[in-house]
């Protein structure tokens, strides 16, 4: 289980030092089931990086107000932690992902 918490963690802050979802979920879907309660699992396979974001949250490893940086800065979709080498910006600062079409704000961080 340690496994799959590190490359939460690792997927959660610093995107582009883990494989996308989809790689990591292709390779470890098998071991996720086994190690995972059967809600934890469903959670993961549906929600992907959200879902992983929520069980550190759940755990205490996340404040319950986290929120993803922008994919202007990782190069990786918050909620399902796909690459995002071509976003596009919208209205507001938004993000929309060419995976799974939702948009995130993006959280702009001030170079000091």
């Amino acid at each position: 289980m340690e496994e799959c918490l590190a490359y939460f963690r690792k997927a959660v802050h610093d995107p582009a030092s883990v494989p996308p979802w989809s790689e990591w979920w292709a390779a470890n879907a098998e071991l996720v089931e086994r190690i995972f309660p059967l809600f934890d699992f469903v959670r993961l396979k549906h929600r992907r990086l959200f879902g992983a974001r929520q069980l550190l949250q759940n755990s205490g490893e996340l404040p319950k107000d986290f929120t993803p940086s922008s994919p202007s800065i990782t190069g990786s979709c918050g909620q399902c932690g796909e690459r995002m080498p071509n976003y596009s910006e919208g209205p507001g600062g938004s993000t929309t992902c060419s995976t799974c079409d939702l948009i995130a704000e993006q959280k702009r961080r001030a170079n000091i």
